[in-house]
């Protein structure tokens, strides 16, 4: 398992690409191994005295990486060598698909075109080796590991209608006769009392929607791979709260006592909050929002002798976020960090809370997978977010964003249009929440 040699001393040696090995021998002699560098290991090479190989004299540098134990099985040369970067898998799938390219054009002077698609397929089609083998053995092309059902969310007589133009009326009539998953599912609740203690996102495990008699049926079996998919709800569709019939009647002063008005409807005023985060957290996103919705009558929650508590008003606008229990997280994150993660979160931090204007405000952070990239990424949202203060991660694909605390796509935080021309706008509204966010 010797390279060459090439280089200088046998620059005919079919390795040689201007001048330079295209393999880089001769290795450097190495104390130690040197890991992911360009995805492949420098692994040690300890200083040899020359030895005659043929007419040359070489060392260490020139020995390729092998394992024994290979060579005496096979009795071939066999490079071994560790690969831990994405040009290794490309390497090793590229072949599956690999064709030369390939374009089907027809050229006809005047009629209609006779294009024979079926034709065009078959004689464009490349089927590669190993594609051809998983055909003839019959093995599975793709597989489904779950069934998704989708679930209609909806307010009362508002759920969508296809139609077909000049048949409104008609689609109008159909949509009322047929229950949606959403209206089905309170049928159910009123008529299987075993239905209750499932919530809507989980009863497609344990029931069937039938299409056609628009009806959940009980499962038999097979509702372990089933998932129940709901739809985003926009913040613009949520109905009216009790919180803002409090604040009108605080603000034209219906009660004299707006702290036991309080105390009587609290449990009510805090459900949605006490459901979306604590029973101990909920009163303090419902005292928030109310302070919130007071100002519109010039009032606050110390003007009318009631509890007050400190938090941005941001948060609300924040599904299933709770700083006042992620106050007590960035601590346990952090004593976790090794001294080069610590570092950058330090400096990253220095950067959030330093406003000197040669204080530099855009830093990428780089490193092979593993080395925990995402974690330094989670401490510094929470550290930020346990603060108080407002931090909107962003990523460009659906992937990346999904790894992040809470984080979202750029196309949705940005509202980028999907489809990109030279006249496109993001569809982000002026005086709105989101603007202000």
């Amino acid at each position: 398992m010797v390279h060459g040699p090439c280089g200088t001393i046998n620059i005919n040696s079919p390795c040689m690409r201007d001048g330079q090995c295209c393999k880089s021998f001769p290795k450097q002699f190495k104390d130690d191994t040197e890991e992911n560098v360009n995805g492949y290991p420098i692994y040690r090479r300890r200083a040899t005295e020359p030895v005659q190989v043929g007419k040359y004299s070489i060392d260490n540098r020139w020995v390729v990486p092998y394992n024994p134990w290979l060579l005496k099985k096979f009795n071939a040369h066999i490079n071994v060598e560790v690969c831990a970067s994405v040009k290794s898998v490309k390497y090793l799938y590229k072949y599956v698909y690999k064709g030369h390219d390939a374009a089907s054009v027809k050229i006809q002077k005047e009629g209609a075109l006779d294009h024979d698609e079926i034709l065009s397929f078959v004689e464009g089609r490349y089927v590669s080796t190993p594609e051809a083998m998983w055909r003839l053995n019959e093995f599975n092309l793709s597989h489904k590991s779950h069934t998704v059902v989708r679930l209609a969310v909806h307010l009362p007589q508002q759920q969508p209608i296809v139609y077909q133009d000049g048949q409104e009326a008609q689609a109008i009539e159909r949509a009322a006769l047929r229950k949606t998953t959403l209206t089905s599912w309170f049928e159910l609740n009123k008529n299987d009392p075993s239905a209750h203690n499932s919530s809507y996102s989980d009863i497609p495990q344990y029931y069937m929607f039938d299409k056609s008699t628009t009806n959940w049926k009980k499962r038999q079996c097979g509702g372990q791979n089933v998932i129940g998919r709901l739809p985003v709800v926009s913040i613009l569709d949520i109905e009216r709260q009790l919180r803002m019939l409090f604040a009108m009647i605080c603000g034209f002063g219906e009660v004299e006592d707006v702290p036991d008005l309080w105390v009587q409807h609290q449990v009510s005023l805090c459900e949605d909050f006490v459901h979306r985060y604590s029973e101990q957290t909920g009163p303090h996103y419902t005292l928030a929002d109310i302070e919130e919705l007071l100002t519109s009558y010039n009032l606050s929650l110390q003007k009318l002798h009631l509890p007050t508590v400190d938090l941005p008003a941001s948060v609300l606008e924040r599904v299933n976020f709770d700083v006042v229990e992620e106050q007590a997280k960035p601590n346990s994150y952090t004593m976790q960090l090794n001294s080069e993660q610590r570092n950058v979160v330090e400096i990253l931090l220095s950067a959030v809370y330093n406003n000197a204007a040669d204080t530099p405000k855009c830093y990428f952070l780089d490193g092979p997978a593993g080395t925990g990239k995402t974690f330094v990424y989670s401490t510094l949202l929470l550290t930020i977010r346990g603060t108080g203060d407002d931090v909107i991660p962003v990523a460009s694909a659906g992937i990346a964003a999904t790894i992040l605390i809470r984080g979202r796509t750029a196309h949705s935080v940005f509202k980028i249009p999907i489809d990109l021309n030279a006249t496109s706008t993001c569809n982000l509204k002026p005086n709105t929440k989101e603007a202000d966010m």
